[in-house]
């Protein structure tokens, strides 16, 4: 299958499946989302070599079976592998897509262990879109979603330890401190690294002030 042939007529369809798969969802993981992914995972493709139809079916459809979304998450994976069966898509490919739909997320705590440059790019193209703007808007949608405050009090006791009493508590706050601050540090490639700096540095700036405003006294 040649990259052309891919764009042109292979990934429309797997977008409408995506539309048909997230499109609904308020959580930050849609199809808008999805389409992010495949747009970091495209910029991380211009350093590094990797096989693209792998790398962009797989950053696309990454959350259709993730357990967070799914109960059935057998059922979805089924799914995507008759859709890329019937798009004529080889066994090797097909087994690589779903090695990284299964193992790139952050909770399954594979992904430190992943084994493929695909893989890895993928894993650093989902991760980037936790960060920065972006990352605080899906973190409060997610938050929302599941009935989270976006802080306590008791994150807020000790404003100089932010870090401990970002940890102790089951808010949106504490998420950026339990995994979106750390992802920096676990990226695989030149490129990811590199974006992740960036949008780490505008959370980090986005907290000061959080915390400059919630902390006032009038």
């Amino acid at each position: 299958m040649t990259i052309s042939d891919f764009e042109h007529n292979i990934y429309p369809k797997l977008k409408e499946f995506l539309w048909r798969e997230l499109s609904t969802d308020c959580s930050g993981h849609n199809h808008q989302h999805a389409l992010r992914v495949v747009k970091n995972a495209k910029l991380i493709l211009q350093q590094e070599t990797a096989d693209y139809v792998v790398v962009v079916t797989a950053a696309l459809l990454h959350d259709v079976i993730d357990r967070k979304l799914f109960v059935d998450t057998d059922s979805q994976e089924q799914k995507v592998r008759q859709l890329l069966e019937e798009l004529n898509f080889d066994d090797s490919s097909i087994e690589q897509i779903l090695y990284i739909m299964k193992n790139i997320s952050f909770s399954s705590g594979k992904s430190e262990f992943l084994k493929s440059m695909e893989a890895k790019i993928v894993c650093d193209a989902d991760r980037l879109d936790a960060l920065g703007a972006l990352g605080i808007i899906r973190t409060i949608e997610y938050g929302a979603v599941h009935g989270r405050a976006f802080y306590s009090e008791e994150n807020l006791s000790e404003v100089d330890d932010r870090v401990r009493f970002g940890e102790i508590s089951d808010t949106s706050l504490s998420h950026f401190y339990e995994k979106l601050l750390k992802l920096e540090a676990l990226m695989f490639t030149d490129k990811g690294r590199e974006l992740a700096q960036q949008r780490t540095c505008f959370m980090r700036e986005f907290l000061e002030q959080f915390y400059e405003e919630v902390n006032s006294r009038f």
